[in-house]
Order: C-alpha cells, then sequence, then structure tokens
C-alpha cells in the first residue's frame, strides 16, 4: 500500500520541468561538491588523496580507523563538516533526480506494467543507505581515538548496500533513457498522415 501511494506521488512530480530542474540542481551540486567547493565547507582534497571511505568501493572495516587518524585533527573536522553540511542533502538531491527520471522513462516505456514502474523507487534505498553510512561515520568521529568495531562493520555493509543500489539505480536510469530515446524515434519513424 505505502509504495503504492510513494509510486503514485512520483508519478504525479515527474513532469519534464521538475526533472529538467532536478537534474539541473544535482549537477550544480555534484560541480561544487567536485570542482569549486561548497561555501562554509573546507575543501577535502587532501583526505581524498588519503581514501574517504564512503567514496570507496570497498574498503575493511578496519581500515576506517587508521584513515580517520591520517586526516589528523583538520582533516577530521573538515569530513566532519562535509558530512554535516554537504553528504546531508545530497543524497536526497541524487535520490530524487535517479527516482523521478527513472519514474519518467518507465511509465512511459511500460504504460500498462505498474510492478516494472515500481522498480523506479530502487533508488530510495541508494539514498537511505547513503545517510545510514553517513551516520556511522559521524559516529566513528565523533568517538575517535576510540575505536568502534561494529560501527565500522556497520559503515562498511552499508557503504556496499549504497554502491549495489547506486549501481542498479544507474542500469535503470539508462534503461528508462533508452525507452524514451525509443518512443521517441518511434514518433519520428511514424507517416505522416
Amino acid at each position: 500500500m505505502f509504495l503504492n501511494s510513494l509510486h503514485s506521488f512520483f508519478l504525479k512530480i515527474s513532469r519534464p520541468q521538475a526533472i529538467a530542474a532536478i537534474t539541473a540542481l544535482t549537477l550544480f551540486s555534484f560541480w561544487l561538491i567536485n570542482f569549486h567547493g561548497v561555501p562554509g565547507v573546507p575543501r577535502i582534497d587532501a583526505l581524498l588523496r588519503i581514501g574517504i571511505p564512503d567514496m570507496m568501493f570497498s574498503y575493511s572495516p578496519s581500515s576506517i580507523h587508521s584513515k580517520l587518524t591520517q586526516f589528523g585533527d583538520g582533516g577530521r573536522l573538515a569530513y566532519r563538516l562535509f558530512l554535516e553540511r554537504v553528504d546531508f542533502i545530497f543524497p536526497a538531491i541524487y535520490g530524487l533526480f535517479f527516482v523521478m527520471t527513472i519514474t519518467f522513462g518507465l511509465s512511459r516505456w511500460f504504460p500498462d506494467h505498474s510492478r516494472l514502474q515500481k522498480l523506479s523507487l530502487l533508488p530510495l534505498a541508494t539514498t537511505f543507505f547513503d545517510y545510514a553510512e553517513n551516520v556511522c561515520f559521524l559516529v566513528l568521529l565523533q568517538s575517535y581515538p576510540r575505536e568502534l568495531p561494529v560501527t565500522q562493520k556497520l559503515a562498511n555493509l552499508f557503504t556496499l548496500a549504497k554502491w549495489s543500489f547506486a549501481a542498479i539505480s544507474t542500469l535503470l536510469l539508462f534503461i528508462a533513457i533508452f525507452g524514451l530515446l525509443i518512443g521517441k524515434f518511434r514518433k519520428l519513424a511514424r507517416p505522416m498522415r
């Protein structure tokens, strides 16, 4: 019942103008994070060279503490600010982008298959696991230098789940875009009467 309501909600809001707006916001956010820098948040370039676990596809839970040590006091502060101010908002933005775009595409490619259309909700799992992972890292930063092996393992599980659902979301995005292109091609290929 909840999934039906959620899917209906996204069907209503997934219109070309809304998708254009969320796409622009996603690209702008990506540009800020990766190239320009976010105002009020120290750049984390040095931390990226060391390796931020939540941006890695794979890492061992036991390596988290050594990375936090390598970050130093300033790096840990920068990472905490990044998690609190940037990674608190960005998962919601990219999650909306994926869900809305995939909903729009699948609803047009499979108009009579609501079960297939509901696959568009899977990117919400990516967003959920990203937030769960961020909470784990905030707890680890708060408790530093004390190690929390259970939280480290949870963070690793959430990271693996996030990237797995991100891969599925990306595949669904390509399928939705391909479906939209096929539909446009078919419309163009129809003979004029």
